[in-house]
């Protein structure tokens, strides 16, 4: 009996020494462990870049609500053109590439201070936001909302917007150049002197701006009948050829037609 308890005690005493350095490491690695903090998982999100494009809807916009419970607007629109924004959040990718020729899909947050955006297929529209590249999927543009901080993060992502495109102005037709107008015939009292295309060369010369003579002609209504030579004195001068056309047109009444003359009855003679 007591052989079996010297046995025992043995092979405890064995055991004892085996734990012991298992026992020493744990007691030098686990506060490293603590005083290191969580170990955080690395990060999965696929590749952004904050962008400032434009582009035409493709597909009917619809109202969605996520398992958040939070409303979004989405759809797919084509990019026409689209560029890096100046700021960057941390880990975006300025050299990712855009997509200009597919469909991307465009998910605005109307909970987090997204306003709604009355939009149709076909509508052209001004975006910005974070485009992101998914790899096993379409690119998409979410964040096209501010970044007020009104849910969420604030301050995680660079404001955003998602507003109609405003239409180029119209163009206005340019002005026919004087040299195409013909002679004009002349109408008018000759009368010694200088001609009155004269004083607008003058007063042209003098610093008189083309806005200013323009509406001179319009207000004074001078007969000027002009002749090929007089137009070529007033573009020399710097006269612009709208100026020259109301010229042409200035103190011109069209004559009015002349009224059937009255029927004279025949008198009989008596």
């Amino acid at each position: 009996m007591a052989r079996i308890l010297r046995r025992g005690h043995n092979a405890g005493m064995l055991r004892a020494r085996a734990i012991t350095p298992v026992l020493r490491l744990a007691l030098l690695v686990v506060p490293a462990l603590l005083a290191a903090g969580p170990v955080r998982a690395a990060s999965r999100k696929s590749p952004y870049v904050e962008i400032v494009g434009e582009g035409t809807v493709a597909t009917k916009p619809r109202e969605t609500v996520h398992k958040n419970g939070r409303k979004f607007l989405e759809f797919e629109m084509t990019l026409s053109s689209a560029r890096p924004a100046a700021e960057q959040p941390s880990g975006a990718d300025r050299n990712l590439k855009i997509d200009t020729t597919g469909r991307v899909r465009v998910v605005h947050d109307l909970s987090c201070g997204g306003s709604v955006v009355d939009l149709t297929v076909g509508d052209r529209i001004e975006i910005a936001g974070e485009y992101v590249h998914v790899p096993k999927g379409g690119d998409l543009i979410h964040f096209t909302h501010p970044a007020d901080g009104s849910c969420g993060r604030g301050g995680t992502h660079s404001a955003g917007f998602l507003k109609r495109a405003v239409p180029p102005p119209t163009p206005r037709p340019t002005p026919r150049p004087a040299s195409l107008v013909p002679d004009q015939p002349y109408r008018g009292t000759s009368a010694a002197g200088p001609k009155p295309y004269e004083a607008i060369v003058a007063a042209r010369e003098q610093g008189v701006s083309n806005a200013e003579l323009l509406a001179r002609v319009e207000r004074e209504k001078v007969v000027y009948s002009l002749s090929t030579f007089d137009i070529q004195k007033l573009r020399a001068a710097g006269v612009s050829g709208d100026v020259i056309e109301a010229m042409m047109r200035s103190g011109r009444t069209s004559t009015p037609a002349a009224s059937p003359a009255t029927a004279v009855p025949a008198v009989t003679p008596r």
